[in-house]
Order: structure tokens, then C-alpha cells, then sequence
């Protein structure tokens, strides 16, 4: 069975997904000698499967699917889970803005330290933060205002697009009825459902540099507060 497996999640991506594939390769091939990586594109809006695909050839290890409609980061992970064998299973933004170098560190501490679930903390003294002071300030509040409509997280970086699981609590907690949390929400509500069944969560520092940011500025940049916001509330009536 395959150690690892990277599900990199990819929208609209035919600008760099074929360097952000080839240095996922050449990163993690350099502590980990079995480990695999699907790229699920998701909407064939572009040419991002195309490229994507091609390298199948190069890397024995690659395995590129996607459908034709976009329908959010949560789904495509979903999809993606079930091409993956690893023991593990890493979630990655295909932009890379997350550095696939901290795989290393999540890959040890889900190994060493007997925990089911590691999440990118970007405030961890070891991570690397390059990103204006105005998305740290946002991203502060954020994650603020989430812990204080989920108590029960108690978390310090919920939205880190860099997590790893077990195998089998991922896959539980796919089974769960969140089918529809596509969005911004996605990644609070699978955290919100490894609290709630009593999985264990530990942190792993992270090297953020943004590349790329699809949050906008400007009245976009509202826009997305408040559609991040809304998601945040719908969540919460969801999972009562």
C-alpha cells in the first residue's frame, strides 16, 4: 500500500499546474520513497486537465481526473479520495502557496505523535507567513470569529490549505451528511466533525508565501468577507 497520497484540489489552473506538479514531485520524493499524488481539476473550464495529463507520462506516480462542472474544493477532494491507496492522505493547494516542504513535518508528527488529524498552523513560530498585514489581520479575525461560533474547536488556523489525516478518519468523515459544504465552510466543517467524533488534532508549522489569491480587493475583497462570513453561519444551522 502507498504510504502517501496528495490530493491537490485545482480550479482554473493551466497557468501553474505543471510546475506546482513537478515540484511536488521532486519535494517529496526527497523523504518519502512511496507516495502518490492526484490532481483533481475541477471544471474543465481551461486547459488544466490537458496539461496535467500529459505528465502522467513522466510520473508513474500521477493520477489526473476532473468533470466538467466546478463544483467546489470540498467536492473535489471528495472525488479525489477515491483514487487514493495511501495510509495517508495530505490535502495540498495546486496554486502552492503552501510549500509541499512541510509535508515532511505533518508526515512525522501524524507518525510519531499518535494524533488522526494535522492541520498547517500559519502562526506556529517554525511557519513561514509572508502575506500582507491586512490578510493577517483578516485572517486573524477569521479564525476568531469561527472558534467563537464553534466553541468547540478551539483552534488557532482553521483555513491553512495544507492538512493530512489517517486513511480511515478522512474517509469517515467524508461518509458524514456535508455533501453540500463546497465552499469557504469546507474546511471548518470537516474540522468540526473530527471534534465532535473525538479525533485527536495536532499542528505542524507551514511555509505560506502567497502566490496567488482568489479573495480579491476592493469591494471584491467585501464580498468575499461577507460570502465567507454567510458560509460561516449556514455551517452552523447545518451542523446543529
Amino acid at each position: 500500500m502507498v504510504e502517501l497520497s496528495i490530493i491537490m484540489p485545482c480550479y482554473k489552473g493551466e497557468k501553474f499546474i505543471e510546475n506546482s506538479i513537478g515540484e511536488v514531485e521532486k519535494v517529496v520524493s526527497e523523504f518519502c520513497n512511496d507516495f502518490e499524488v492526484i490532481v483533481v481539476v475541477d471544471g474543465f473550464v481551461d486547459k488544466t486537465y490537458e496539461i496535467a495529463k500529459k505528465l502522467e507520462e513522466e510520473f508513474g506516480n500521477l493520477k489526473v481526473v476532473g468533470y466538467e462542472k466546478n463544483r467546489g474544493k470540498g467536492y473535489a477532494i471528495k472525488y479525489g479520495l477515491r483514487f487514493c491507496e495511501g495510509d495517508y492522505i495530505a490535502l495540498l493547494d495546486s496554486d502552492l502557496d503552501y510549500h509541499p516542504k512541510a509535508l515532511k513535518w505533518f508526515l512525522g508528527k501524524i507518525k510519531n505523535d499518535n494524533v488522526d488529524v494535522v492541520i498547517g498552523n500559519r502562526r506556529d513560530k517554525n511557519s513561514v507567513f509572508e502575506y500582507s498585514l491586512l490578510r493577517k489581520f483578516l485572517s486573524y479575525c477569521f479564525n476568531a470569529y469561527v472558534n467563537l461560533m464553534f466553541p468547540e474547536l478551539k483552534l488557532r488556523d482553521t483555513q491553512a490549505g495544507i492538512k493530512m489525516f489517517k486513511h480511515d478518519v478522512i474517509e469517515d468523515l467524508f461518509n458524514n451528511n456535508y455533501k453540500s459544504i463546497n465552499g469557504y465552510a469546507f474546511d471548518i466543517c470537516i474540522l468540526v466533525l473530527a471534534r465532535r467524533k473525538g479525533y485527536e488534532i495536532g499542528y505542524a508549522p507551514c511555509i505560506f508565501k502567497q502566490k496567488f489569491t482568489g479573495i480579491g480587493s476592493g469591494v471584491g475583497l467585501i464580498k468575499t468577507i461577507y460570502k465567507m462570513g454567510s458560509d460561516v453561519i449556514k455551517l452552523k444551522m447545518r451542523l446543529k
